[in-house]
């Protein structure tokens, strides 16, 4: 071979080993590119994950958020229609309440209409009562409803007394169904000449004097139908001996037994009873007993005399033809003793606490309706009287004695009388319109009581626990 053989062999060589190089080359570039994809595609198919990720999170979030408007659009249809309601509720209280002022105005001119008609008719009752009382001798403190009113209560109990009394002089000189304690016989014999003054039973016997008079008043009577029927009941006595005697079932005591309160006996008549004879006792302490003076009707009023006893009524029943039948008995206060009012007893201890007490009432002056206000001031050692009228000045004042005794009178239910250490009386009377019980006629009575009781007792040297037992007795 020669030298352009090998030459050519030469460049051949060249050539295939370029051609190499370059297919390698490209070889090396194509898997380049191709890794270059796969890792383009696997992020772009990461970045599609990631957003169909967030798509689902916000899919989810919308849905919440749509709940969250349904909700918030009920609240809000909620609160509308609440509020519409709330309105509504205004609207109907609005004019409710227009009706109801309309209804207001309304009843206040029926009320002015009223109180004019009512002014006039109380005009009217003044002037036509006004007389009435001033014939009977009763003057009222003032021309109001209140005064005139208090004074037609005491007319009206004055003359309930009165004829009650002269009903049952009346029923005793018909019947004389019942022997009745009485000491008014030695009452009038006491009364005569000087010691009308100092009688004790004054009042009573000057509303004794118009009752005979009123009594005198009244028409006769012709018994003698009566005595001809009672002739006939002797005659028929033995058809009748089976027949039971009258009686009371049931006998109860109604009213609250305190100082001042009225109370009355109250029962069943049975076989044939057709009235009674009625009997207040009190019972003392010491076991004894007595008849209270002029209570002898159904109705009573507890008195001071009555605390710290037994109080009880006794009725004897009788039938029309006179036959008497079992006395019947009933105590007051459920059988216990009688005590005080709270309210009474809380002025009592008030006024033993301070040591003085004072009262605004009047004292009698020795003649008839003779009555003069004044003060009594009641003290530890003794009491005072102080007229505040024209004659004004001390009345009386007294050291307490054992001679000093408070009583009370009967048939007068505002008098109480204070026997002095000179054995001279003095009568007063609290007011007759006041219905305070602080001021009553038991109240005074009560607390002086105990001051004289306190004082004789420091003067008789007595212990102070048996002085403090006594004090306290009528308070349990």
């Amino acid at each position: 071979m020669g030298q352009d053989d090998f030459l050519l062999t030469g460049d051949l060589s060249n050539t295939f080993s370029a051609l190499t190089v370059n297919g390698r080359h490209q070889v090396n570039t194509k898997l380049v590119k191709e890794e270059d994809v796969l890792q383009q595609i696997e992020d772009q198919e990461q970045e599609i994950n990631q957003l169909r990720r967030h798509l689902a999170e916000y899919a989810a979030k919308e849905a919440q958020i749509q709940d969250e408007k349904r909700v918030i659009e009920n609240r809000i249809a909620l609160m509308h229609k609440a509020f519409d309601q709330e309105q509504q509720d205004l609207i109907e209280a609005a004019s409710k309440a227009i009706a109801y002022r309309q209804d207001i105005v309304e009843e206040n001119i029926r009320v002015g209409y009223a109180l004019q008609a009512a002014q006039e008719e109380r005009s009217m009752f003044v002037s036509s009562l006004v007389p009435l009382l001033s014939d009977q001798s009763i003057h009222p403190a003032a021309l109001d409803a209140y005064s005139i009113v208090s004074s037609l209560r005491i007319l009206f109990k004055h003359n309930k007394e009165r004829l009650a009394i002269a009903e049952d002089k009346l029923r005793d000189s018909q019947y004389q169904p019942l022997v009745l304690h009485s000491n008014r016989k030695d009452v009038e014999s006491q009364t005569s000449g000087e010691d009308v003054v100092n009688s004790h039973y004054l009042p009573s016997i000057l509303e004794e004097e118009h009752e005979q008079e009123f009594s005198s008043s009244l028409p006769e009577v012709d018994y003698s139908e009566e005595d001809d029927d009672v002739d006939d009941n002797n005659n028929n006595s033995n058809s009748n001996g089976n027949k039971p005697l009258p009686t009371i079932e049931g006998l109860q005591i109604l009213g609250e037994p305190y100082p001042g309160n009225e109370i009355q006996a109250s029962g069943y008549s049975r076989n044939g009873t057709t009235h009674c004879g009625f009997e207040w006792v009190r019972h003392l302490q010491d076991g004894s007993f007595v008849y209270i003076e002029g209570a002898k009707q159904p109705m009573y009023t507890v008195t001071a005399d009555d605390v710290d006893n037994y109080l009880s009524v006794e009725v004897q029943p009788l039938d029309g033809r006179q036959r008497k039948g079992e006395v019947v008995r009933c105590f007051a206060n459920d059988n216990k003793k009688i005590t005080c009012h709270p309210d009474m007893l809380h002025e009592i201890v008030n006024a033993l606490t301070l040591g003085h007490a004072s009262f605004k009432l009047f004292v009698w002056k020795g003649s008839v309706d003779s009555w003069e206000p004044a003060i009594l001031k009641i003290k530890k050692s003794g009491y005072s009287i102080k007229v505040n009228g024209a004659n004004n000045g001390v009345v009386v004042d007294n050291k307490y004695t054992p001679k000093t005794v408070i009583s009370l009178p009967a048939e007068a239910p505002l008098e109480f009388a204070i026997l002095g250490p000179d054995d001279v009386e003095q009568y007063l009377c609290v007011d007759y319109n006041s219905n305070d019980i602080r001021y009553s006629r038991d109240t005074i009575v009560l607390i002086m009581r105990l001051f004289v009781q306190r004082a004789v007792d420091k003067k008789l040297g007595k212990k102070k626990k048996k002085k403090k037992k006594r004090r306290v007795l009528f308070f349990k």
